[in-house]
């Protein structure tokens, strides 16, 4: 295990005990059934106070001023270095590893639809450039046509980055284009349900890495109470009407016992159940637009039509966005008419990719997955 946490005063102390001698507690005289009495007042460390502080280092990472960092990207970075740092602290979580990687994909779909937003409002802004020379030039002679001529050719250059020239509509008074919209959703979506998995997952694994399986067990029903506190708000961007936070799904404890009992494979499987029913599915796949363009998007790639626009729905275990093809890229499948939204479908791609995982892990690939993963985890700030 390597030492790449911070170790906190409380890390050390008995849960339910006295995190300060008596001796040194402060004491008051109070008026208690009519006499007065001396009271002192004795803090103790409960499993609140526990949950508090894993949570609040999770929101360190994605909320370093306690607001959530504003670009996407910069905190899908954020969020891939800390899954790897778990994996390179301890090899046993490695649901954590693949994690890391699984969200650099997501990191990668953040990239895809900013970029396709931005070439799409390049193309916007230089055909209304084109437009507005033209009216102000008027009747075109020789003196202007060497401007006319660089606009048009801005024009033509800007369109064929575009990713749907020809697919598009822009509603008068609207900022972004109807594809743009369609783009920016999924790119909030992505971002939001990347974010809430981390802020669940995080505090776990933490929490186990320093209390233990058997404290985790005594305190796990314990974790929703730290929520709506007044003083302490925990960050949650889905919101608690569509994912209450903090439930004690019975995955969780299945998949710490999987790992205190060195069953690793197991884990994983008990943990990718966990992220991909309880927390993904009620927070972005039950979102009808987002299911309606993510289906829209595989049957493009998978069919070619329109040509460029999609991105393909895979996972690739290296640093890197690009696909390869020496067995670290899994892909969700060639079925046009499949349905990344549907849980079934879903975990068949992300118990693949496990089993690939962890069939890397245990052979001569183990360093290459290693250094990809120190590679994410130095990323942080990329």
């Amino acid at each position: 295990m390597s030492q790449c946490f911070n170790e906190h005063a409380s890390d050390n102390q008995r849960l339910n005990h006295s995190t300060r001698p008596v001796a040194d507690c402060k004491c008051n005289e109070e008026t208690l059934y009519g006499e007065k009495r001396r009271v002192t007042e004795v803090p103790v460390l409960t499993c609140r106070c526990i949950w508090r502080r894993f949570q609040q280092e999770a929101e360190a990472v994605v909320a370093p001023d306690g607001v959530l960092i504003a670009d996407p990207v910069q905190r899908n970075r954020a969020i891939n270095s800390a899954y790897a740092r778990l994996w390179l602290h301890d090899a046993r979580f490695q649901w954590a590893g693949l994690a890391a990687f699984a969200s650099k994909q997501v990191g990668c779909g953040l990239l895809h639809a900013a970029d396709s937003i931005e070439l799409i409002r390049q193309e916007h802004e230089a055909r209304q450039r084109m437009r507005d020379g033209r009216r102000e030039a008027g009747l075109l002679t020789p003196a202007r046509m060497p401007g006319q001529t660089e606009a048009l050719s801005d024009y033509e250059e800007a369109r064929n980055r575009n990713p749907v020239p020809a697919l598009d509509l822009r509603l008068p008074g609207e900022e972004l284009s109807l594809v743009q919209q369609q783009y920016r959703h999924v790119y909030d979506m992505m971002a939001m349900g990347n974010t809430t998995l981390f802020l669940d997952v995080y505090p776990l694994h933490r929490f186990y890495a320093v209390r233990g399986l058997a404290e985790l067990k005594k305190c796990l029903e314990t974790r929703a109470g730290i929520h709506g506190h007044a003083k302490f708000p925990v960050i949650w961007p889905v919101g608690q009407e569509t994912l209450p936070f903090g439930q004690a799904f019975e995955q969780i404890l299945n998949a710490f016992e999987a790992i205190d009992a060195g069953k690793i494979a197991s884990s994983v499987q008990h943990l990718a159940w966990h992220e991909q029913q309880n927390i993904l599915q009620p927070s972005i796949y039950e979102n009808r637009q987002l299911v309606m363009l993510l289906r829209s998007n595989h049957f493009s790639y998978v069919t070619g039509f329109p040509s460029g626009v999609a991105q393909a729905i895979e996972l690739t275990l290296t640093s890197q966005c690009q696909r390869v093809d020496d067995g670290r890229t899994i892909d969700f499948g060639r079925d046009p008419m499949a349905d990344l939204s549907d849980i079934d479908q879903r975990m068949e791609f992300v118990l693949r990719a496990a089993d690939r995982f962890h069939q890397m892990l245990n052979d001569n690939n183990r360093d290459a997955l290693a250094q990809s993963i120190r590679e994410i985890a130095a990323r942080e700030d990329a």
